[in-house]
């Protein structure tokens, strides 16, 4: 049985550049100014004072927006 030949580019950078070039940006608020979210659900947004005065990512879970916590800097080592 032969071993297919890899084909480079298939999967690697060349498609992984196209998809980062093509990602939105989130929508951004103020605490204040969260939409409803019970018609949000679903939804993740940048919050721009909310971890205590502080930006971070939130998302609706159909009730509340839900600060999600952010990590330390992506580094790749």
């Amino acid at each position: 049985m032969a071993i297919p030949e890899i084909q480079r580019g298939k999967i690697g950078s060349r498609s992984q550049r196209k998809a980062f070039a093509t990602a939105e940006a989130l929508a951004s608020y103020a605490v204040a100014a969260l939409p409803d979210a019970a018609k949000s659900a679903g939804q993740m947004v940048y919050c721009s004072n909310g971890a205590s005065g502080q930006p971070c990512l939130a998302y609706s879970n159909g009730t509340s927006w839900l600060r999600i916590t952010l990590g330390t800097a992506v580094s790749a080592t």
